[in-house]
């Protein structure tokens, strides 16, 4: 793999973003870092987050600051390069509207 990547879920900790925590848990390598980030007792540093990103939903996966998956992901999470390769494809993280927080 070409190197680890930071994979940032926005969470709310109810049952279904804790499954897409635990599906990506099992399927990241261990070079990737997941960070889960709590929404409801958010910091500055996630509210900043929040806004760059676009995050107006839970669960959201933000991987690298360049991908964005809303919601429960409509695939299996196997970490490899073609894979992050795919999700930049599909899933970029583009010009996305500030949220209003």
């Amino acid at each position: 793999m070409e190197r680890g990547h930071t994979i940032e879920i926005f969470s709310a900790g109810c049952p279904l973003c804790r499954h897409v925590s635990d599906v990506i848990e099992v399927g990241k390598c261990r070079g990737c870092t997941q960070i889960v980030l709590d929404v409801n007792h958010p910091t500055e540093e996630v509210k900043a987050k929040m806004r760059d990103y676009g995050v107006n939903a839970v669960p959201t996966i933000v991987i690298d600051g360049e991908i964005k998956i809303t919601g429960i992901p409509p695939f299996p999470w196997v970490c490899d390069d073609d894979f992050y390769r795919r999700l930049r494809k599909e899933y970029p993280l583009g010009d996305t509207e500030p949220s209003p927080l």
